[in-house]
């Protein structure tokens, strides 16, 4: 998609009535030789809303762009599209119109074929214009009884949340698992699940989730060499992971590297993307755990938080991989370095949120606040209340400088300052 056409959908624009409704709407188109594209679209109060294809690709839109695409979607011609358009918004060129609804049909088939990629959010861009945090993309839900999931699903679909990863316990019983994604997907949510490789490969148990609805799998991976990744995560586990990335490739379902940061990791980083290249994982997320002194543990230091970005960076391009920053860790005294690294982040990345099974909705950064309840509360009054007001404002204050300009990781907040990290 073009800048020009990224600026006219992504600047506001007039509301009209009859604009789609806000909510969620779901669109499935077939295709002749391939599984049928899922489209969600979401559409905010405000009329503008998210684009979200075959829980592979994004795009966010101004109402314009909803409007557009939500036509399309339907099956309506260009010129009924553009009609609509003539009537709902004014001030628009009949020209620019015409080749912005040639642009969107462009659009919709690139997001249904994206090669296997992973979401990524303007926040992972530091070439993006700045734009107001949209809300939730998605949560990040501990894996609990089936009985206890549900109601949470469902009021997530409700809130327009569209996207749940499930954090599976250890050793999980592979029964419930997989009755948590045919749930998910019964909701009509895209659903994908991040753990360690130890959890998620007994048995026929990744392909039973792919038949059950699956998304994509995040799996821990810490370095090429075994020994370092299996003293963080488990005897075994490493060649556990590799195994399950080459089933990913053979079913065909969308796979995510999730790379702790700590001295060992970051050390190695240039050889653990080459390794994850050569098994065909293009996709990346980092997390950092934190300190705001060096205790030498292997944990960074505030001080040097800039620097690790900046090589992580660098590694990422060099090696051409798609990542996504994950908020940072604060480092936890009370646990040791390794069940730390294991834990993992609070969230999936700044678009999203952690809903703990009893229902408390917690911001992705700072401390450990409940918002509110998901299961009690009004969603519109959670996502304006103090915790997430209070987020809102840190994330969406300028946080560029001169110091280390054009880093992807500053896009949310500055890495050196505790303040962003989440603290739990």
């Amino acid at each position: 998609m073009s800048p020009t056409l990224l600026q006219r959908l992504l600047i506001p624009q007039r509301r009209d009535p009859a604009q789609p409704a806000a909510g969620l709407h779901v669109f499935d188109q077939a295709n002749d030789d391939a599984p049928a594209t899922r489209y969600h679209l979401r559409v905010d109060p405000d009329g503008g809303g998210l684009l979200v294809v075959n829980a592979t690709a994004c795009a966010q839109l101004n109402a314009s762009g909803v409007l557009i695409a939500a036509s399309l979607l339907q099956g309506q011609s260009d010129e009924a599209v553009l009609n609509s358009l003539a009537q709902r918004f004014d001030g628009g060129a009949p020209a620019q119109q015409r080749q912005d609804v040639a642009q969107m049909r462009d659009l919709l088939h690139t997001l249904a074929h994206p090669q296997g990629r992973y979401p990524v959010f303007n926040l992972a861009d530091p070439g993006a214009q700045p734009a107001p945090l949209m809300p939730p993309f998605e949560a990040t839900l501990p894996l609990a009884g089936i009985d206890q999931l549900r109601p949470l699903l469902a009021r997530l679909w409700q809130a327009g949340i569209v996207h749940v990863t499930l954090l599976p316990s250890p050793t999980p019983d592979p029964a419930a698992l997989v009755a948590a994604v045919q749930a998910a997907t019964a909701a009509g949510l895209i659903c994908g699940i991040s753990g360690r490789a130890s959890d998620l490969a007994a048995g026929s148990l990744l392909d039973e989730l792919v038949a059950a609805g699956l998304d994509h799998l995040t799996l821990a991976y810490a370095s090429p060499r075994a020994e370092l990744h299996d003293s963080l995560y488990g005897a075994g586990d490493h060649a556990l992971a590799e195994a399950l990335f080459a089933r990913t490739e053979a079913l065909a379902l969308a796979d995510v590297a999730q790379t702790p940061l700590i001295a060992a990791t970051i050390d190695e980083l240039d050889a653990t993307l080459a390794r994850l290249l050569a098994l065909k994982v293009s996709n990346v997320r980092f997390f950092a755990i934190a300190e705001r002194e060096h205790g030498g543990d292997g944990a960074i230091p505030a001080a040097g938080m800039a620097q690790m970005a900046a090589d992580v960076e660098e590694a990422a391009e060099r090696a051409q991989v798609l990542y996504l920053w994950q908020p940072p860790a604060l480092r936890q005294p009370g646990l040791t370095l390794t069940q730390q690294v294991r834990q993992g982040p609070r969230c999936a990345s700044d678009v999203a949120i952690r809903v703990e099974p009893e229902g408390a909705v917690i911001p992705p950064r700072g401390p450990r606040r409940v918002a509110g309840n998901l299961l009690h509360d009004d969603w519109a009054a959670i996502w304006q209340g103090a915790a997430f007001k209070a987020y809102r404002s840190r994330i969406e204050r300028p946080t560029r400088c001169l110091t280390c300009p054009g880093l992807a990781i500053c896009a949310a907040d500055c890495p050196r300052e505790p303040a962003g990290w989440s603290q739990d």
